[in-house]
């Protein structure tokens, strides 16, 4: 074989170096592209924030307001939403806030239903733009649900406190609404004291088995499989808030499917 002279041995090595370097920026561009994929972010709908796929689990808070809060009331509530929304709901959650108010068709809706859709933690500023999700987070998530506060309390009382027939709109227009394995979790605030024409817990505190087969709890009967409930506590009228009153709700909580994670009594 003859010798390659000087120049063609140069040309050749060229090539190589370049071939090489060629090959380098392939496989790069291709591990980039292989990261974007595997830590993409996940889509989410631009309304409700919520992962495309549907939420990942629910929270619902739905707060009594058929009598006026106290000053301490209220701070506690406040403090309870902050908390709830800052801390407890996991990203791509949906939480649903409801009010009770003495006309439970009028507040059938939730006042407001959003995802947490993250903000940020976690992700790489090379798939994920971190300042733009914290605004988001502050700007969609944290600010409407705190904004709600006012709409959660009243100055005055009201004549009725229709709690059977407002869980009955929760479970229909949330947690029916939005079937998921994921975690269920309903938040009452509330002092428990169900007061309509048909029942009024002021009145006479019925066995669960007496309230079950009556005509009114099968028109108010609702279904909270897998739900866990956390009661908060107003003690507004505490002579008839008593230890059988809390039986009377865990076994009513029971018979839903529901089960009560805790009783928490709320300052003031």
């Amino acid at each position: 074989m003859a010798r390659l002279s000087r120049r063609e041995r140069a040309k050749r090595r060229r090539e190589f170096a370049y071939g090489s370097l060629i090959l380098i920026l392939i496989a790069m561009i291709a591990t980039f592209l292989f990261y974007q994929f595997t830590h993409r972010s996940e889509g989410f709908d631009p309304e409700t924030l919520c992962p495309v796929t549907g939420p990942k689990g629910h929270y619902v808070l739905l707060v009594d307001k058929t009598d006026p809060m106290t000053f301490t009331q209220k701070t506690a509530l406040e403090t309870l939403l902050k908390d709830l929304v800052e801390r407890k709901i996991p990203e791509g959650y949906l939480i649903s806030v409801f009010v009770m108010g003495e006309d439970y068709k009028e507040a059938s809706k939730p006042l407001v239903e959003i995802c947490n859709p993250g903000k940020g933690d976690g992700k790489s500023e090379l798939t994920a733009n971190i300042k733009q999700l914290k605004r988001q987070y502050n700007k969609k998530f944290i600010t409407p649900l705190m904004q709600q506060m006012q709409a959660m309390v009243s100055s005055q009382s009201a004549k009725y406190s229709p709690i059977f027939e407002m869980l009955q709109m929760v479970s229909l227009q949330s947690f029916q609404r939005f079937p998921m394995e994921g975690e269920r979790h309903l938040l009452l605030v509330s002092d428990l004291l169900h007061n309509t024409p048909e029942l009024s817990l002021y009145k006479k505190l019925p066995s669960v088995e007496d309230f079950e087969s009556s005509d009114y709890a099968r028109r108010t009967f609702i279904e909270l499989k897998n739900v866990q409930v956390d009661l908060y506590l107003l003690f507004n009228s505490p002579q008839f808030q008593t230890d059988s009153l809390m039986d009377f709700w865990e076994a009513y909580f029971e018979k839903t499917g529901a089960n009560i994670s805790s009783i928490t009594p709320m300052p003031g």
